[in-house]
């Protein structure tokens, strides 16, 4: 039974036989009770005793109760402060309108002693339920934001390490290539950088699930196309697919609309979950990825893709296990193929942040099929199509091709401060932009970095970028950012950081950054955004 010991009441009733009557039959309870004479002192001892309940009566002399009421919902939550009207009014109407403004219940007058406590008591006991639903509620989303925050910060400490190992392997590969050496040694690197980045799907599928149950996945609306995803995904795939000496076909079923809105990285997201699993468990034969459109009559329509192979398939129990987090078809799955089956459990909650839903079809030793619908928002104006467009302007995904020399030194004659606490990685950068042409000066902390940029601004000389690791020691990247920026440095400064949750870009952009680059850096890219960020400044 729920404890009424601590609950405080305040009984506001113009009349003194009411106010005795209600007090008498409340006393034996165990509450502690308070009076107010009219509904004015009613409102200002609401305000300084801050009761659990009021009894309220509804006519009352300068202020009446309905008064009190919206007063008291205006300044207090359901689960702060209950309201009992008490009322004579016998014909509805004042108890309807009790309700709407707020009232938990209501006691006729006259009322029984009994009648009267157990209004209270079931007040109470809703009231202490709110509370504790309340408390249960801050203490899932403290849970949800501590497992965030470690998220975060073993996304940091495992990416930053990574940025040494993959980038050291990108170069030593291009040495490698360049000079030569034995069939061992580029194989051994072949090696270290595939199964590294076999390791950053794995954090990033972790930190994708992480985020979407906390509701945190960032999901765009736009016009995109789904002829164009496809041929994209299919790009991105084929190679992975001609290594298993397998097969990729598109197909389409027409009508089709020419555009949807949508978000078309999350669905690219799915296809290429879908279809690598469809590669991984496939090894002969053909994987199609089937496009069609439905209207879903009384429903807002969906596009749905399905992926169909020719591979190992599944049992009925073994399907069940499907969209569950770390679940494969089973355990011997698992030791043959590898993976952490993460990845279908994404899919699944993605295709229900689009408006849509998965399913699979599978027989054992057949193959299977995959389907994965998403809403198509509006399509009013949008023409569905009878056969293929020709995407004369679709960006090619496929991968950059080396370094020119003329490329690497892109960066030529530009001055960068390096502001990054680890030994390794602050070799790589270095080495990355001096391949490039770039003048490094290193910083081994913020305040070092800080100091730094404030000394060339002094001479006159703001250093070209400031590369900013963001988690440093005696001074972190934010705040050394934050007070560059209030002392006047105008220069540019791009954020580097290990940490990839929803908020840390806008995080570095609201302490003044012009950018964000996340660890394991990508040399292209890092080079290609320090050669924008100096356009830029140069043509301000």
């Amino acid at each position: 039974m729920i404890s009424t010991q601590l609950s405080k009441i305040l009984i506001v009733d113009d009349s003194d036989v009411v106010r005795s009557i209600l007090c008498q039959a409340l006393q034996q309870d165990g509450y502690e009770l308070h009076t107010a004479a009219d509904g004015e002192e009613g409102r200002q001892k609401v305000h300084t005793l801050k009761p659990d309940l009021v009894l309220l009566d509804v006519e009352m002399p300068k202020l009446d109760g309905f008064a009190v009421l919206r007063e008291v919902r205006a300044n207090f939550k359901v689960d702060e402060v209950a309201v009992i009207m008490v009322t004579s009014q016998s014909d509805g109407k004042g108890i309807t309108r009790a309700f709407e403004e707020g009232a938990f219940d209501y006691i006729p007058k006259p009322a029984t002693d009994s009648e009267i406590k157990a209004r209270v008591r079931n007040a109470i006991r809703a009231l202490q339920l709110l509370r504790e639903q309340k408390t249960l509620r801050i203490q899932a989303e403290a849970a949800n934001q501590s497992k965030s925050a470690f998220l975060a910060n073993m996304s940091h400490e495992i990416r930053t390490p990574m940025t040494a190992i993959l980038g050291y392997t990108d170069i030593l590969e291009l040495e490698a290539k360049s000079l030569q050496l034995p069939e061992l040694i580029s194989d051994s690197l072949d090696t270290i950088k595939r199964n590294g980045g076999h390791l950053m799907e794995l954090i990033n599928d972790i930190l994708d699930l992480s985020k979407i149950e906390a509701g945190k996945l960032d999901v765009e609306s736009i016009c995109c196309s789904p002829q164009t995803i496809v041929e994209e995904v299919l790009e991105l795939v084929q190679v992975r697919a001609e290594a298993k000496g397998l097969k990729l076909e598109a197909s389409y079923q027409f009508p089709l609309p020419a555009e949807i809105h949508s978000d078309p990285t999350r669905i690219r997201q799915i296809l290429i979950n879908l279809i690598g699993n469809a590669i991984k468990f496939t090894e002969v034969g053909t994987i199609r990825l089937n496009t069609s459109f439905l209207e879903n009559p009384g429903e807002e329509p969906q596009v749905q893709f399905t992926v169909i192979d020719q591979g190992i398939g599944m049992t009925e129990a073994q399907m069940s296990n499907l969209f569950r987090p770390f679940s494969q078809a089973d355990s011997s799955t698992t030791r043959k193929y590898g993976g952490t089956g993460l990845g279908l459990t994404i899919c699944k909650r993605l295709t229900d942040v689009l408006g849509g839903d998965i399913s699979v079809t599978s027989k054992l030793n057949q193959g299977s099929q995959f389907s994965a619908t998403v809403k198509t928002g509006n399509l009013e104006g949008i023409p569905l199509l009878q056969e293929l467009q020709q995407n004369d302007n679709t960006q090619s995904t496929k991968p950059l091709p080396a370094q020119s020399e003329e490329q690497a030194l892109s960066l030529k004659g530009k001055k960068i401060l390096l502001a990054e606490d680890g030994p390794d990685n602050q070799k790589l950068i270095r080495f990355i932009l001096k391949k490039a042409g770039a003048e490094v000066t290193v910083a081994e902390n913020g305040e070092a970095a800080r100091q730094a940029a404030m000394r060339a601004m002094e001479i006159g000389l703001l250093y070209d970028v400031i590369l900013m690791d963001m988690q440093m020691p005696i001074l972190d990247g934010y705040g050394a950012t934050r007070i560059l920026r209030e002392q006047g440095y105008s220069g540019p400064i791009i954020s580097l950081t290990a940490n990839a949750m929803e908020g840390d870009r806008e995080k570095c952009i609201s302490v003044g950054c012009n950018d964000h680059v996340t660890k394991p850096i990508d040399r292209r890219k890092l080079i290609s955004m320090i050669a924008n960020c100096c356009e830029v400044e140069t043509a301000v």
